[in-house]
């Protein structure tokens, strides 16, 4: 069996299931259920459901299916922009609306803090020359935030109402 030679820090796609397993449990906390409810409404059943977020069990792994089908159930996103990150890529929502200026005005104050979060991190990080793995990954967080708010900027500039001069 493959469940036993993998670290649970080499198994492929660790992070996705971690981030399913959470989506899940922040559900059941939310609607104050079960699993075996969560798995009814998933129209499966609580074992399969246990071990399709468990990566530890390559006999049945969490599914393309069982993404969707989880995140239309919590309409919580954040498996698909775990997968995202993966292959470098934002998550932001197609825009059915045109944007305004004062869309804009908030998207781009959002846009600036994101950005300045990275900056304080960042100086912070190399005060003493050396950044740390805790830090890498706090710095590359903060990064994907500020890539995201100014992903959903350009979205809205792309989207604003415009009048001929």
């Amino acid at each position: 069996m493959l469940n036993n030679i993998f670290a649970s820090d080499e198994l492929p796609n660790f992070k996705i299931y971690e981030v399913a397993y959470k989506v899940v449990a922040d559900y059941m906390e939310k609607k104050r259920c079960k699993i075996d409810l969560v798995a009814s409404e998933l129209e499966t059943t609580t074992g399969v459901l246990y071990r399709q977020l468990n990566p530890k069990d390559t006999q049945m792994p969490l599914s393309i299916d069982r993404i969707i089908a989880i995140t239309k159930l919590t309409n919580d996103k954040r498996i698909i922009e775990e997968i995202n990150k993966e292959f470098n890529l934002i998550t932001i929502p197609e825009t059915s609306y045109k944007s305004t200026s004062r869309d804009l005005n908030i998207l781009v104050d959002i846009s600036n803090i994101e950005n300045n979060d990275v900056f304080k991190i960042i100086k912070k990080a190399v005060e003493d020359e050396k950044i740390t793995v805790s830090e890498k990954e706090e710095i590359l967080k903060e990064i994907y935030e500020a890539d995201k708010a100014n992903a959903i900027l350009k979205d809205g500039v792309l989207h604003t109402e415009t009048k001929d001069s």
